[in-house]
């Protein structure tokens, strides 16, 4: 478990499918991620669960909990390139409720500590829909800074849309 004052970081457990597959099929939740919305039964998701548990390869992927045990979302470090000391993070709140109560930065921060103390990692990259404003003010405040931009890149609800590029070193 990583601590911090709001939330911690947990392992993802199997019994977590109910939340992961309710967080899935919420396009509000979904629609500026990479994988996008696209509905998913549990069945399919019990498919793929233990690749969400397994922390032993190059992703690290925990569960948002409130500190009452409460599950608020999903936090994870990807394509961790252990020669080049780089990874990707993702982070998504699918607890509606926790939006917009500093959740999601506190969990980056845990993350990012994670990373640098634990993994010694030295940077982090993330993709980032540009009109996704609220997301780039959070990730501004975190200390990112936009690295580039891929024109027309996602297409979310008919459009294609800009994805900015950002990155910050943790050591």
């Amino acid at each position: 478990m990583i601590k911090g004052e709001k939330i911690y970081l947990r392992a993802i457990l199997k019994s977590d499918i109910t939340y992961l597959n309710e967080w899935k099929n919420d396009v509000k939740t979904f629609q500026y991620l990479g994988g996008g919305f696209i509905p998913t039964s549990i069945d399919q998701q019990e498919k793929w669960i233990d690749s969400l548990i397994d922390t032993s390869g190059n992703d690290k992927r925990f569960i948002i909990s409130g500190n009452d045990g409460s599950p608020l979302g999903m936090v994870g470090l990807y394509g961790i390139n252990w020669r080049d000391r780089t990874c990707e993070i993702g982070i998504y709140i699918g607890n509606h409720s926790a939006k917009g109560k500093g959740v999601g930065k506190e969990a980056c921060e845990l993350m990012e500590y994670f990373a640098k103390e634990h993994l010694n990692l030295r940077k982090i990259k993330l993709n980032v829909v540009t009109e996704n404003t609220k997301a780039l003010q959070m990730w501004s405040s975190l200390g990112y800074i936009k690295a580039g931009e891929y024109k027309a890149e996602r297409y979310i609800k008919g459009e294609y849309k800009d994805l900015s590029l950002m990155e910050k070193m943790i050591n």
